[in-house]
């Protein structure tokens, strides 16, 4: 396991927790812990119970959707320094997607109902934390859109 500082800085190194003040950024230490997974590991399946909140650090993280009659379908590849599986921290705390490692993957996770906890009795966390985590949601919306006009555009040529 990581000492506090190397944890500190490598949050910082992401662009999820950088520019946090020190004591935020020493309080996510505290409540993260590495995570790693093989290439082709499946970490999580669309609509369990959202254990962990995840930071990408290095590898790539495949979100999977299953769509009928077309099988599984990556709706949004995971880089280094975005989050997955921030539905740990919206009711009803279940996963929206599927997601498998594509690459070696290195990640800080932290706990759902652990870090829930901590944004509720620390305003100043809570007050850093969630505006990152809608960008985060943001972002993700956006590319998910993207990606899903990319899917019909291509069904709308072969119907053709």
């Amino acid at each position: 396991m990581q000492d506090q500082a190397s944890l500190v800085a490598v949050l910082n190194s992401t662009w999820f927790a950088s520019g946090f003040a020190p004591g935020i950024q020493t309080r996510l230490a505290e409540l993260s812990r590495t995570f790693t997974a093989e290439p082709g590991q499946e970490l999580f399946r669309e609509g369990d119970e959202s254990q962990v909140l995840g930071i990408v650090i290095k590898g790539r993280v495949a979100l999977r959707t299953h769509v009928p009659e077309r099988g599984d379908f990556t709706i949004l590849t995971v880089e280094p320094g975005d989050v997955y599986l921030w539905s740990a921290l919206v009711p009803p705390y279940r996963a929206t997607s599927t997601a498998v490692a594509i690459e070696q993957l290195e990640a800080i996770t932290f706990e759902g109902a652990t870090l829930r906890a901590a944004l509720r009795e620390d305003a100043e966390l809570a007050q850093a934390l969630y505006p990152r985590l809608l960008v985060a949601v943001a972002r993700r919306l956006n590319a998910t859109r993207v990606q899903l006009l990319d899917l019909f555009a291509a069904e709308q040529v072969r119907t053709w």
